[in-house]
């Protein structure tokens, strides 16, 4: 396998899926559609422990508790991929999406807060709409081509 050229690497990645309204979804599959049209889930992936991890945080934002590696590793035994080296893997992909922060003490949704506004002020603000932004140079570029 070659190596990918520098310029050829991208300098940010998301990806954006749409599925049905959520409606008569169990928490679990709510969850996992979720993370499936954010792109931090692929579909079909039988590996989905990342939804048990985030769920497990939605569910303490309710009484404010903070998750640390010990409490997941309990909450999810028995569970494919909840091994504690892939539990902090999966929090680092939500940490990346701001959806989740790291304290002393453990992990919570950020700052226990609702979804939509990091939805907002985040993921949109600073992955999506620069991207389109992005996109539309090079429209524009190819437009200039005669």
């Amino acid at each position: 396998m070659g190596k990918k050229a520098l310029k050829d690497l991208p300098l940010q990645e998301i990806t954006l899926r749409k599925y049905e309204s959520p409606q008569n979804l169990d928490k679990r599959e709510l969850t996992k559609k979720f993370l499936l049209s954010i792109g931090l889930l692929q579909p079909g992936e039988s590996r989905d422990v990342i939804v048990d991890i985030f769920l497990q945080l939605i569910k303490a934002r309710k009484n404010k508790d903070i998750l640390d590696i010990d409490k997941f590793s309990k909450l999810l035994k028995g569970k494919q991929g909840a091994s504690p080296p892939n539990i902090r893997r999966q929090l680092r992909r939500l940490r990346a999406l701001k959806l989740i922060e790291k304290l002393p003490e453990g992990y919570r949704i950020t700052e226990f807060g609702k979804l939509e506004p990091i939805i907002n002020d985040f993921i949109i603000q600073f992955l999506v709409n620069p991207s389109i932004n992005r996109m539309r140079e090079y429209a524009s570029n190819l437009d200039e081509l005669q």
